[in-house]
Protein backbone atom coordinates (compact mmCIF):
# COMPACT_ATOMS: atom_id res chain seq x y z
CA UNK A 1 0.00 0.00 0.00
CA UNK A 2 1.33 3.83 -0.65
CA UNK A 3 2.72 5.14 2.73
CA UNK A 4 3.44 8.44 1.01
CA UNK A 5 1.62 11.90 1.16
CA UNK A 6 -1.72 11.83 -0.91
CA UNK A 7 -2.71 14.54 -3.23
CA UNK A 8 -5.75 16.56 -4.41
CA UNK A 9 -7.01 14.61 -7.34
CA UNK A 10 -4.87 11.11 -6.12
CA UNK A 11 -8.01 8.42 -6.66
CA UNK A 12 -7.29 5.54 -4.01
CA UNK A 13 -9.15 2.11 -5.08
CA UNK A 14 -10.02 0.53 -1.50
CA UNK A 15 -13.38 -0.73 -0.49
CA UNK A 16 -14.89 0.93 2.07
CA UNK A 17 -18.75 2.30 2.34
CA UNK A 18 -17.19 5.70 0.99
CA UNK A 19 -16.35 4.20 -1.50
CA UNK A 20 -19.11 2.21 -3.04
CA UNK A 21 -21.35 5.06 -2.34
CA UNK A 22 -22.41 6.76 -5.81
CA UNK A 23 -19.62 9.98 -6.75
CA UNK A 24 -23.62 12.03 -6.60
CA UNK A 25 -24.45 10.79 -3.61
CA UNK A 26 -21.07 12.32 -2.15
CA UNK A 27 -20.97 15.39 -4.08
CA UNK A 28 -24.69 16.41 -2.25
CA UNK A 29 -24.02 16.76 1.33
CA UNK A 30 -20.29 18.31 0.50
CA UNK A 31 -22.27 21.38 -1.71
CA UNK A 32 -24.64 21.61 1.21
CA UNK A 33 -21.62 22.44 3.60
CA UNK A 34 -20.11 24.68 1.17
CA UNK A 35 -23.14 27.21 0.77
CA UNK A 36 -24.12 26.87 4.67
CA UNK A 37 -20.71 27.10 5.64
CA UNK A 38 -20.17 30.43 3.37
CA UNK A 39 -23.34 31.87 5.17
CA UNK A 40 -22.78 30.88 8.58
CA UNK A 41 -20.46 32.86 11.04
CA UNK A 42 -20.09 30.35 13.60
CA UNK A 43 -16.71 28.08 14.50
CA UNK A 44 -18.44 25.59 15.77
CA UNK A 45 -20.18 24.42 12.23
CA UNK A 46 -16.99 24.06 10.95
CA UNK A 47 -14.91 22.39 13.68
CA UNK A 48 -18.14 19.48 13.82
CA UNK A 49 -18.37 19.15 9.80
CA UNK A 50 -14.43 18.49 9.94
CA UNK A 51 -14.59 16.47 12.85
CA UNK A 52 -17.24 14.64 10.81
CA UNK A 53 -15.08 14.44 7.81
CA UNK A 54 -11.93 12.96 9.05
CA UNK A 55 -13.96 10.60 10.68
CA UNK A 56 -15.18 9.72 6.72
CA UNK A 57 -11.37 9.96 5.92
CA UNK A 58 -10.07 7.72 8.35
CA UNK A 59 -13.08 4.70 7.69
CA UNK A 60 -12.39 5.09 3.75
CA UNK A 61 -8.70 3.29 5.26
CA UNK A 62 -6.80 6.57 4.91
CA UNK A 63 -4.57 6.34 7.75
CA UNK A 64 -3.30 8.68 11.17
CA UNK A 65 0.10 9.52 9.55
CA UNK A 66 -1.11 9.32 5.87
CA UNK A 67 -4.04 12.32 7.23
CA UNK A 68 -1.50 14.24 8.85
CA UNK A 69 1.56 14.03 5.69
CA UNK A 70 -0.87 14.84 3.33
CA UNK A 71 -2.43 18.46 5.22
CA UNK A 72 1.53 19.55 5.94
CA UNK A 73 2.12 21.34 2.83
CA UNK A 74 -1.40 23.37 3.23
CA UNK A 75 -0.19 24.52 6.56
CA UNK A 76 1.92 27.35 4.40
CA UNK A 77 -1.17 28.63 3.08
CA UNK A 78 -3.53 28.17 6.78
CA UNK A 79 -0.08 30.75 8.30
CA UNK A 80 -0.17 32.96 5.79
CA UNK A 81 -4.30 33.14 6.41
CA UNK A 82 -4.49 33.53 9.88
CA UNK A 83 -1.05 36.01 9.48
CA UNK A 84 -3.01 37.86 7.21
CA UNK A 85 -6.13 38.70 9.40
CA UNK A 86 -3.74 38.95 12.35
CA UNK A 87 -2.30 42.09 10.59
CA UNK A 88 -5.20 43.16 8.42
CA UNK A 89 -8.45 43.02 10.90
CA UNK A 90 -9.71 43.40 14.12
CA UNK A 91 -8.03 46.75 14.73
CA UNK A 92 -11.21 47.91 16.61
CA UNK A 93 -11.64 45.39 18.94
CA UNK A 94 -9.25 45.30 22.46
CA UNK A 95 -5.63 44.45 22.19
CA UNK A 96 -5.24 40.78 23.90
CA UNK A 97 -0.74 41.26 23.54
CA UNK A 98 2.28 42.53 21.19
CA UNK A 99 4.08 40.90 19.09
CA UNK A 100 7.15 42.67 18.00
CA UNK A 101 5.76 45.89 18.27
CA UNK A 102 2.54 44.75 16.56
CA UNK A 103 -0.56 44.95 18.61
CA UNK A 104 -2.80 41.59 18.64
CA UNK A 105 -6.33 42.25 18.32
CA UNK A 106 -9.24 39.91 19.76
CA UNK A 107 -11.01 39.83 16.15
CA UNK A 108 -8.03 39.44 14.90
CA UNK A 109 -7.58 36.22 16.32
CA UNK A 110 -10.95 35.38 16.00
CA UNK A 111 -11.03 36.35 12.32
CA UNK A 112 -8.12 34.38 11.78
CA UNK A 113 -9.27 31.10 13.44
CA UNK A 114 -12.10 30.95 11.87
CA UNK A 115 -11.41 31.68 8.10
CA UNK A 116 -8.06 29.01 8.40
CA UNK A 117 -11.12 26.25 9.49
CA UNK A 118 -13.06 27.44 6.52
CA UNK A 119 -9.90 26.93 4.51
CA UNK A 120 -9.27 23.36 6.61
CA UNK A 121 -13.02 22.23 5.91
CA UNK A 122 -13.17 23.13 1.83
CA UNK A 123 -9.81 21.32 1.30
CA UNK A 124 -11.00 18.20 3.58
CA UNK A 125 -14.33 17.96 1.05
CA UNK A 126 -12.09 18.04 -1.43
CA UNK A 127 -9.47 15.55 -0.06
CA UNK A 128 -12.60 13.20 0.18
CA UNK A 129 -14.07 13.10 -3.27
CA UNK A 130 -11.08 12.65 -4.39
CA UNK A 131 -9.60 9.97 -2.51
CA UNK A 132 -13.52 7.66 -2.68
CA UNK A 133 -14.17 8.61 -6.29
CA UNK A 134 -12.30 7.91 -9.61
CA UNK A 135 -11.48 10.80 -12.21
CA UNK A 136 -13.99 9.17 -14.32
CA UNK A 137 -16.90 8.77 -11.66
CA UNK A 138 -16.76 12.81 -10.80
CA UNK A 139 -16.64 13.69 -14.56
CA UNK A 140 -19.38 10.95 -14.68
CA UNK A 141 -21.43 12.69 -11.74
CA UNK A 142 -20.97 16.48 -12.78
CA UNK A 143 -22.06 15.84 -16.16
CA UNK A 144 -25.29 13.60 -14.88
CA UNK A 145 -26.06 16.97 -12.29
CA UNK A 146 -25.75 19.50 -14.86
CA UNK A 147 -27.69 17.61 -17.40
CA UNK A 148 -30.67 19.37 -17.07
CA UNK A 149 -28.53 22.65 -18.40
CA UNK A 150 -28.26 21.68 -21.87
CA UNK A 151 -31.46 22.98 -22.73
CA UNK A 152 -29.40 26.26 -21.93
CA UNK A 153 -26.95 25.28 -24.65
CA UNK A 154 -24.15 25.11 -21.34
CA UNK A 155 -21.50 22.95 -22.68
CA UNK A 156 -21.51 19.98 -20.06
CA UNK A 157 -19.68 17.33 -21.49
CA UNK A 158 -16.77 20.17 -21.80
CA UNK A 159 -17.31 20.96 -18.86
CA UNK A 160 -17.28 17.30 -17.17
CA UNK A 161 -13.91 16.35 -20.02
CA UNK A 162 -12.32 19.16 -18.35
CA UNK A 163 -12.75 18.17 -14.88
CA UNK A 164 -11.56 14.77 -16.13
CA UNK A 165 -8.41 15.94 -16.99
CA UNK A 166 -7.77 18.21 -14.68
CA UNK A 167 -7.83 15.53 -12.09
CA UNK A 168 -5.86 13.20 -14.06
CA UNK A 169 -3.25 15.83 -14.24
CA UNK A 170 -2.58 16.47 -10.85
CA UNK A 171 -1.25 13.03 -9.39
CA UNK A 172 0.50 13.03 -12.91
CA UNK A 173 2.37 16.17 -12.34
CA UNK A 174 3.12 15.86 -9.04
CA UNK A 175 4.82 12.81 -10.03
CA UNK A 176 6.38 14.91 -12.61
CA UNK A 177 7.84 17.46 -9.78
CA UNK A 178 9.19 14.76 -7.82
CA UNK A 179 11.31 13.25 -10.42
CA UNK A 180 12.61 16.73 -11.90
CA UNK A 181 13.10 17.85 -7.60
CA UNK A 182 15.25 13.92 -7.44
CA UNK A 183 17.17 14.68 -11.20
CA UNK A 184 18.03 18.24 -9.70
CA UNK A 185 19.22 16.94 -6.48
CA UNK A 186 21.59 14.36 -8.00
CA UNK A 187 22.95 17.50 -9.81
CA UNK A 188 23.76 18.80 -6.67
CA UNK A 189 20.64 21.26 -6.21
CA UNK A 190 20.48 22.25 -2.43
CA UNK A 191 16.54 22.57 -1.37
CA UNK A 192 17.09 23.16 1.95
CA UNK A 193 18.71 27.04 3.61
CA UNK A 194 16.76 30.48 3.73
CA UNK A 195 13.24 30.76 2.60
CA UNK A 196 14.53 33.65 0.34
CA UNK A 197 17.16 30.45 -1.13
CA UNK A 198 14.36 27.79 -1.42
CA UNK A 199 12.31 30.46 -3.40
CA UNK A 200 14.93 30.82 -5.14
CA UNK A 201 15.98 27.21 -6.09
CA UNK A 202 12.34 26.58 -6.92
CA UNK A 203 12.40 28.06 -10.43
CA UNK A 204 14.72 25.26 -11.40
CA UNK A 205 11.91 22.89 -10.47
CA UNK A 206 9.05 25.32 -11.66
CA UNK A 207 9.92 26.15 -15.18
CA UNK A 208 10.78 22.16 -16.19
CA UNK A 209 7.48 21.31 -14.57
CA UNK A 210 5.51 23.90 -16.56
CA UNK A 211 7.18 22.77 -19.76
CA UNK A 212 6.26 19.60 -19.29
CA UNK A 213 2.51 20.29 -18.58
CA UNK A 214 2.27 22.41 -21.71
CA UNK A 215 3.95 19.27 -23.79
CA UNK A 216 1.72 16.88 -22.13
CA UNK A 217 -1.22 18.87 -22.42
CA UNK A 218 -0.34 19.58 -26.63
CA UNK A 219 -0.05 15.44 -26.54
CA UNK A 220 -3.58 15.07 -25.24
CA UNK A 221 -4.88 17.32 -27.74
CA UNK A 222 -3.53 15.95 -30.51
CA UNK A 223 -4.51 12.48 -29.14
CA UNK A 224 -8.14 13.47 -28.74
CA UNK A 225 -8.11 15.08 -32.78
CA UNK A 226 -6.63 11.40 -33.54
CA UNK A 227 -9.44 9.69 -32.25
CA UNK A 228 -12.26 11.96 -33.53
CA UNK A 229 -13.58 13.47 -30.12
CA UNK A 230 -16.34 15.87 -31.36
CA UNK A 231 -17.55 17.99 -27.81
CA UNK A 232 -20.83 18.61 -30.10
CA UNK A 233 -22.26 15.33 -30.13
CA UNK A 234 -23.81 13.54 -27.54
CA UNK A 235 -21.87 11.00 -25.45
CA UNK A 236 -22.23 7.93 -23.88
CA UNK A 237 -20.90 6.57 -20.50
CA UNK A 238 -19.12 3.39 -19.49
CA UNK A 239 -21.08 2.41 -16.81
CA UNK A 240 -24.55 3.24 -15.30
CA UNK A 241 -24.28 4.30 -11.89
CA UNK A 242 -27.36 4.49 -10.63
CA UNK A 243 -28.65 5.90 -6.83
CA UNK A 244 -29.81 2.92 -4.67
CA UNK A 245 -31.71 2.82 -1.13
CA UNK A 246 -27.51 3.05 0.22
CA UNK A 247 -26.97 6.54 -1.61
CA UNK A 248 -30.60 7.58 -0.91
CA UNK A 249 -30.70 7.12 2.59
CA UNK A 250 -26.70 8.87 2.75
CA UNK A 251 -28.23 11.71 0.61
CA UNK A 252 -31.34 12.21 3.39
CA UNK A 253 -29.32 11.53 6.71
CA UNK A 254 -26.72 14.18 5.54
CA UNK A 255 -28.83 16.43 4.68
CA UNK A 256 -30.81 16.12 7.71
CA UNK A 257 -27.57 16.74 9.98
CA UNK A 258 -25.77 19.34 7.93
CA UNK A 259 -29.39 21.48 8.42
CA UNK A 260 -29.60 20.83 12.30
CA UNK A 261 -26.00 21.44 12.25
CA UNK A 262 -26.25 24.77 10.76
CA UNK A 263 -29.47 25.88 12.60
CA UNK A 264 -27.80 24.61 16.40
CA UNK A 265 -24.74 26.29 15.93
CA UNK A 266 -26.10 29.79 14.07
Amino acid sequence: MHNGPLILGQYRPLDSFVHRLDTRAKLLPIILVLIFGLFTSSSYFYMSALAVLIVSLLLSGITVEQLARSFQPMLWLVAITFLYHLIFTGHTSPVVTSLFGWDIHVEAIRAGAFFSLRLILFVSMAFLVTLTSSPSDLAEAAAKLLGPLKRWRVPVNDIAMILFISMRFVPILHEEFVLIKNAQMTRGVDFHGSLAARARRSLYLLIPVLVAAVNRADELALALQARGYDNKKERTFYSRARLGMAEINFMLLSTIGIIALYLVTS
